[in-house]
C-alpha cells in the first residue's frame, strides 16, 4: 500500500519518491529516473550484448540468466547508468534519513528474466542497501514482491529501493523483465544511521 510522496530535487531536476513500507516499518523507495526511451533503448542494447558475450548465467536464488556480482568492475559499459542510478539512491537515503553520506557500490549485475523465469524468497547480507532499476518490461512480467504484502509492478525506467535485510522475490514471469541490480554500503556508518532497516521475517 502506498503511504507517502515526496518531492525531491537532484542534479536531473525535481520528482516524485513513493514511499511504501513492509510490515508497516520497513521502507520501499519508487521514482523514474526520467531517462529518455534513446536512453533507455542504449542500456538494454548494452546489456543484451553483455550476455551475449558473457552468456553463462550466475547461480544463485535468481532462477533467470544473470551476470556475475562483480560486472561493474568487468566492463565500463555500465558506468554511467551505475552513477545515475547510485546518484539517485544518495538522495533519496539521505533526504529520508536526514543524513548526508555518499554510498558507494558494492554489487552490480544484470537480470533478464524469460517466460517461467522466477527468484525465490531472500535477502541480501553484509550491505545496507539493494535496488533495481528496470530498463526492459512487458506488461505482463511478474511484479517484485515484498512479503507478506507488498508488490510493486515494475515499468521501464523505474528504480526500487530497499533495505538490504528486507526479504523479496520475483513470481514466475509470463513477460520478459530485464533489470540492473545492485547491493550498497556506506564506507562508513554515518553518525546518526539509523537502525530500524534490521528484518526478520
Amino acid at each position: 500500500m502506498q503511504i507517502n510522496q515526496k518531492d525531491l530535487s537532484s542534479e536531473h531536476g525535481k520528482h516524485t519518491v513513493d514511499v511504501y513500507y513492509v510490515k508497516g516499518k520497513y521502507p520501499v523507495f519508487t521514482t523514474l529516473l526520467n531517462h529518455s526511451s534513446e536512453e533507455i533503448r542504449s542500456i538494454k542494447e548494452s546489456a543484451i550484448q553483455y550476455r551475449k558475450e558473457n552468456p553463462k548465467s550466475n547461480k544463485s536464488n535468481v532462477k533467470a540468466w544473470h551476470s556475475h556480482y562483480l560486472t561493474h568492475e568487468r566492463t565500463n559499459c555500465f558506468d554511467d547508468i551505475n552513477r545515475r542510478i547510485i546518484n539517485e539512491c544518495d538522495t533519496i537515503i539521505n533526504h529520508f534519513n536526514n543524513i548526508n553520506d555518499r554510498l558507494v557500490l558494492q554489487d552490480m549485475w544484470i537480470n533478464m528474466y524469460e517466460k517461467g523465469d522466477y527468484t525465490d524468497n531472500h535477502s541480501h547480507t553484509g550491505v545496507k542497501y539493494s535496488c533495481c532499476y528496470y530498463i526492459d518490461i512487458e506488461e505482463n512480467c511478474s511484479p517484485i514482491k515484498f512479503p507478506p504484502k507488498l508488490e510493486i509492478n515494475p515499468k521501464n525506467d523505474m528504480l526500487v529501493l530497499f533495505g538490504a535485510s528486507v526479504f523479496h522475490e520475483v513470481p514466475p514471469t509470463n513477460g520478459k523483465r530485464t533489470l540492473i541490480a545492485m547491493n550498497l554500503d556506506y564506507p562508513r556508518r554515518p553518525p546518526n544511521s539509523p537502525t530500524y532497516f534490521e528484518y526478520s521475517q
